[in-house]
This record gives structure tokens, sequence and C-alpha cells, in this order.
């Protein structure tokens, strides 16, 4: 299992979400709303909820795992594409062959799914079987014996159906085609898919009639290379044949389209390509990057030896303290004691820092600055115990564990990107992050971004053991005075 295998290695765990499952065979009817779907989706959302990204094929995809709560950051919208080595235009045609086919061919080469509204493409045969136009049906699925049947009943003689063939096959079919045809049902779920088949057809050059909308829609309209009508109206559908049967030099129009969007948008190459990104620039989150720590020598046994002692006797002696508040929280508010949240530490890698929870529970994560100032947000005992800086003596805990230092610049969190990139530029990301340090008595949440790295640099470059009794001093000093906190 690759999230159990990330988690035993430390590497970063990105889900692969080519369907909504189990929302997706809800709406197609294949599942009813219950117990088996709602234990379905909690599977689900364990693995996405751990994942450092989530790829998603559409952007309605995107906006649905967003409007649950996901990090829309961790989203990652990857579309699906064609191989366009194979998938090309064909050879163009001697000028005395270059008019349209009689009959005039339109193919629908794809899966006969349910989510795919096909009778609507039976219903334009109906209206056109009077006319030199053939129906082309390459593919499989659980919708085409269904097809296959009502195509008979209603005598369509000019609907012909044929079985899956391999890609290279493929590309002959889509060639042999004056037209190629996309479906989906009306629904708004159909409305946030996109047939894979379409970047195919594209692909090799071949003007596209698609019955679709939304994501789908958006598709063709940008590629230039098809027509986009109403889903499951056959009339539409028919309407469309015609027109590109009548029009020669829309066709080509359409034609040399396609494959240049596919080429530049979608084509293997260009999807890969994006995807090394994501991949390089989440393991630089999960694992970090390669820069040297701070300090280095005697001077980080001599730091990281104060640590343990301190952080140990630390908890040691504040355990009644801390006892005391996670009472006081537990009576005061619903909600967990402690607040576990994704921070950044040396290297840029995540860890989970650990609070006391000074928040109401469903509290947005995000930093100080970024929350409305008039939102109440502050419970009556996490007024307190931040006020007196007591919500963070949990993270004695991450410094025995080597997660964080005494003093240090305080640790971002992962959704800060300008100061994590911020920090990087100045290389203040080779240090480990702290309970307290030199912005943290220079005006804590005061003062502006820009000016806590310059007082993280500034660390950087006076670190020393007296430097950090200098500001474990002044940290205690003000420790109930309150000033710079929000």
């Amino acid at each position: 299992m690759a999230w159990f295998a990330a988690s035993v290695r430390g590497a970063a765990f990105v889900n692969d979400c080519r369907d909504d499952w189990p929302h997706a065979a809800i709406a197609l009817g294949e599942m009813r709303p219950g117990l088996v779907a709602n234990v379905l989706d909690a599977v689900s959302q364990f693995f996405q909820r751990r994942a450092a990204r989530v790829l998603v094929v559409t952007p309605g995809m995107q906006r649905q795992l967003a409007s649950r709560g996901y990090d829309e950051r961790r989203l990652v919208f990857l579309p699906n594409g064609a191989d366009t080595e194979l998938f090309r235009p064909a050879a163009p045609a001697a000028p005395e062959a270059s008019g349209a086919r009689i009959p005039f061919t339109v193919t629908y080469a794809g899966t006969h799914g349910l989510v795919h509204g096909m009778d609507a493409l039976l219903d334009a045969a109906e209206l056109l079987r009077e006319e030199p136009v053939r129906f082309r049906f390459v593919g499989d699925g659980v919708a085409k014996d269904a097809l296959v049947r009502r195509a008979a009943e209603r005598g369509l003689a000019n609907c012909v159906f044929e079985p899956s063939v391999a890609p290279e096959a493929l590309v002959r079919v889509l060639h042999d085609s004056d037209a190629c045809l996309a479906t989906t049902r009306a629904s708004v779920f159909a409305g946030e898919t996109i047939p894979v088949k379409v970047f195919d057809y594209l692909a090799c050059g071949c003007p596209v009639i698609a019955a679709v909308r939304g994501d789908a829609a958006g598709v063709v309209e940008a590629s230039g290379g098809g027509l986009v009508v109403e889903p499951e109206n056959g009339v539409a559908i028919a309407d469309a044949i015609r027109k590109l049967r009548a029009d020669p030099g829309l066709r080509e129009r359409l034609a040399r389209s396609g494959p240049a969007f596919v080429e530049r948008e979608h084509s293997r190459r260009a999807l890969g390509l994006r995807l090394v990104g994501v991949l390089a620039e989440t393991c630089l989150e999960v694992r970090g990057r390669d820069i040297a720590p701070r300090p280095t020598g005697l001077a980080a046994w001599l730091k990281r030896a104060a640590d343990i002692v301190l952080a140990f006797a630390g908890l040691v002696l504040a355990s009644p303290v801390m006892l005391a508040v996670a009472i006081a929280i537990r009576r005061d508010t619903p909600g967990p004691v402690l607040f576990r949240q994704r921070r950044i530490g040396r290297g840029s890698r995540e860890f989970i820092l650990l609070k006391f929870r000074s928040m109401a529970a469903g509290t947005p994560d995000l930093a100080t600055h970024l929350v409305d100032p008039g939102q109440v947000r502050v419970t009556r005992v996490g007024a307190f115990i931040r006020r007196t800086s007591l919500d963070e003596l949990p993270q004695l805990w991450n410094i025995l564990v080597g997660d964080m230092t005494l003093v240090g610049p305080r640790p971002a969190l992962y959704n800060q990107y300008d100061l994590v990139t911020m920090r990087q530029h100045e290389g203040v990301d080779a240090l480990q992050p702290g309970l307290t340090g030199w912005a943290q008595i220079n005006g804590r949440d005061e003062i502006p971004m820009e000016r806590k790295v310059a007082y993280d640099r500034e660390y950087l470059d006076r670190q020393s053991p007296l430097f950090d009794a200098e500001i474990l001093v002044r940290t205690a000093l003000t420790l109930f005075s309150m000033r710079g906190i929000r």
C-alpha cells in the first residue's frame, strides 16, 4: 500500500484520484447513499487527507474536493491527455480525395457507459437515416448491449457497432472518420467530467462534435477543434453533423486546431513535465531541501544537549500546570485538548507541532495575519494561556524529540508559502525552529513578515550560546506582557 510505504520510508504520499468514488457511483445511480457508501467515503478521505498532493483530472473534481475542506494547494489539476507519438493526424490526402466520404462517417470510440448519455446518438441517427451519414460505434461498456438492442428495435441500419480495438487500430479508425462524437449526460455531475476520448480525437485532427457541458465543453472550445452542442439532444447533434458535412472549410479549420492544442496542453510529454514539477515540489515540502544545518560541530552538540536537558526538566516541572491547563480546556469548550498543526522545520521539511488548543474547534488553520481580526475564535481559557504563553508548553515535547530547539525562528505554518520562500532565500531554514526567537521578543505578530525574516537572518548571523541565553531571559521578562500577541 502506497500510503503505508510512504509512512515507513518518510516519503511523500501522492494520491492519484481518477474518479470521485463513491460520489460518482451515487450520482450515476450505481450506488445508494447508506452504510456502504459512507464506509467507502471514509476510506477515500482517510488516504486523501494524508496525501501531500491529490491529483485530480478535472476542475470539477478539484472544486468538489475543495468544498469538502481539502487544502486547495494540495489539490493539483493534472488532466488526462493523449499519446501524441501515436495519435497523430493522417497524412495529407490527395486533392481528388479531400472531400467528405460517402457515406459521411461519424465515429464514437470509447467506453459505452452510464455517464455518456448515448441514446441521443440514436436519436440523431434516426433523424439522419435518409441522409448519407453512417454512425460507427467502437468500444464496449455496461451500456452497449442495451444500445445495440435499441438501435435494432428502431431499425437504424446507419448504426454500426464494433468491439474495442488496440490503440494502433483505433488511430486508423479515427483517420477513416469525417467527424468524431463525444457525449455525456446533461446532469451536473457529468458537467464535471471530461471524456478521455476527446483528446485522442483532437490529437488525430478529427473534427469533434461534443454533446457536453461544463469542463468538457471548456476543453473543446479552448482547442478550437470542435463544435459544442447541448448534451442528450439528438436534434442538436444531427444539426451539427449536417453543418460539418456541408462545410469542408469548417472541417479543415477544426482539424488543424486540435493537434496543436493537444501537443501543447495535453500530450504525455507536457503532462509528464508538469507531474515531475509537482512531485519535486511535494518532495521538498515533505522531505525538505538539501541545506547544510546551522550551527555545526561543537556548537550544534552543545545546543542539542541543552535542548534535551532543559526540555525534559521543563516537562517534569511543568506537568502539574499542564494537567491543570488540559482540564480547563476540556471544561471550557468542546474539542481536543491538544492542537496538532503542520509546520515547516529545518530544510523546509514538515513536522507536526503540538500546542494547547486556544481557539474554538473548527477555526481555519491560517496564520494570524490572514484571519479576520473581527472573527471570534479565541476561547476564554485560550485567551489566558495565549497571554501567558502556556499554550506553547507541549512544544517541549517537540524539542525533546528533535523537531525544534529552545531558541530559533518560530516555525512557519505549512501554508505560509510566502514566509517559507523568504526564509529559503535568506538561508534561514538551515536553523531548527524554536520555541522562542529573536523576532518573538521584537514584536512577534505586530511586525511585518519582511521584518520577521530580517530578525531571523540576524539570529542566523549572530547565533551563539550567549545570544540564546539573552533571548531566553528577555522572553521570560515579557512572558506576561502579551506584547505583540494577537
